[in-house]
């Protein structure tokens, strides 16, 4: 069984990570006044998009394992978030896929490119 969080793999850049800061507010609209209210609350926590570029067959198989080893969404893994969204957090922050199955295809990988999404493990 692997170690967590693993290391985000290294052997294919992401040809784009979006990055959102995602805060535990509640809004609501009044219905009789429309006014609109805005309850702030104190959780916050990043959110990540992740889109490979396609790659070669070799290096997909290292994504293979990397998403195998995840076992879905029960694994998590560290990603320096400052690179894609400079100032957002000093050092890594640890994630967790946000769809329990990715849906992975090495074959896809490789003619396509692949996109998965994750949240902070808080």
């Amino acid at each position: 069984m692997p170690s967590y969080p693993l290391t985000f793999p290294t052997t294919v850049n992401p040809a784009q990570v979006k990055v959102r800061h995602k805060f535990a507010n509640a809004r609501f609209d009044n219905p009789i006044t429309l006014h609109n209210y805005v309850v702030r609350r104190s959780g916050s926590r990043w959110e990540i998009d992740v889109e490979l570029q396609p790659m070669a067959a070799d290096l997909a198989a290292a994504w293979d394992t990397f998403f195998n080893d995840l076992q879905g969404s029960y694994g998590t893994f560290t990603l320096d978030l400052d690179p894609y969204c400079p100032g957002s957090t000093p050092g890594s922050t640890t994630f967790r896929l946000a769809i329990n199955d990715t849906g992975w295809s090495v074959r896809d990988a490789v003619e396509f490119g692949f996109a998965f999404s994750a949240i902070e493990n808080l």
